[in-house]
């Protein structure tokens, strides 16, 4: 949000604001009260708390607006107003485990003009998921209950949610690679500006789409085999999800795998593929969406995959008769 105020003449940016309260880019001591103008409306507002470390960059503060002026209000709801009618709609979930930064969170998205489903916690996450699909689910990594990995390995296998991006949010850099590697879209370390969250989260969200399902099937009647030769053949892109009491799903780009995932274990996307390459029941369906990874480096060509696959029942069947013939 392009917004400023004035305290005591100086400029200072306002990192997120609602009818009642604001986040400044500044350093005041908690309790004090000033006076703040915005334009030449007047407020007194009265600071509430202060975050340099988990909760904001740069350092800053949380004010209420505690005795507006007419005119303050007027301004003021002409910004909201403003900010909220250039954003296109789109639904988030955020979940944070520290109600403050969640709610702080929702005042930023819900003034640039999207609805919001807050939680404190990962089942309430996966709750409000299911209630309502969202463009974009925005997580601690962290979280109680169900932390930001586990909840990015159960949306992920859901087919209705596989294909919401998910940005994770940690004060671990090291957590950067982890989040990546389970499937988020993007990666937001703590401390952070909601000037940078909004951003990202518009640029996520906005560019997702209701899901379109390009391709549907029964795997009693055509083979994974057959249904992933024929999408590398027309070098298609997008997410492959599976189910036969399990779910699982595999990420496409130019007719290659280069993710893949399950819900009955935690398994390297090699490992992954040829297990439900040997499913012969349940369905499949190829929605159209962009993968959360899609690093060339990994990228596995289908029919290698499946020579190796064949080489490997091989093996397998050669050492079966091999046992058998040594017990005659």
């Amino acid at each position: 949000m392009d917004l400023r105020v004035e305290i005591a003449g100086r400029e200072v940016v306002v990192d997120d604001v609602s009818a009642t309260g604001m986040f400044l880019a500044a350093v005041l001591p908690v309790g004090d009260e000033i006076e703040l103008a915005l334009g030449e409306a007047k407020a007194r507002v009265r600071v509430v708390h202060r975050a340099g470390g988990a909760a904001a960059r740069p350092a800053g503060v949380g004010v209420a607006i505690e005795r507006p002026t007419a005119a303050f209000v007027t301004a003021l709801d002409r910004v909201i107003q403003r900010a909220r009618s250039q954003a296109s709609s789109g639904h988030v979930v955020v979940g944070d485990g520290e109600a403050r930064i969640a709610e702080r969170l929702s005042n930023a998205l819900a003034t640039a003009g999207f609805t919001v489903a807050a939680a404190t916690n990962g089942m309430e996450v996966l709750g409000a998921c299911s209630r309502r699909t969202p463009n974009l689910v925005l997580v601690d990594r962290a979280l109680p209950t169900i932390d930001g990995h586990r909840l990015l390995q159960r949306l992920a296998c859901d087919a209705a949610l596989a294909a919401v991006p998910v940005i994770v949010m940690s004060d671990e850099p090291g957590e950067v690679a982890r989040a990546f590697d389970h499937g988020a879209a993007d990666f937001v370390a703590k401390p952070f500006s909601t000037l940078e969250i909004v951003s990202r989260v518009r640029r996520l969200a906005l560019a997702t789409h209701p899901e379109q399902v390009v391709l549907a099937g029964n795997l009693r009647e055509v083979g994974l085999a057959a249904v992933l030769t024929l999408l590398e053949l027309e070098r298609k892109s997008g997410r492959l999800v599976l189910k036969n009491g399990h779910t699982a799903w595999i990420d496409i780009v130019d007719g290659k795998i280069v993710d893949a995932g399950w819900s009955a274990a935690d398994s390297h996307a090699r490992s992954v593929v040829f297990s439900v390459l040997d499913w012969d029941r349940g369905t499949f369906k190829l929605v159209a969406t962009a993968p959360r990874r899609s690093d060339p480096a990994i990228a596995m060509p289908i029919t290698h995959l499946l020579l190796e696959q064949a080489r490997q029942r091989d093996e397998s069947s050669e050492r079966a008769r091999s046992a058998c013939r040594g017990t005659t």
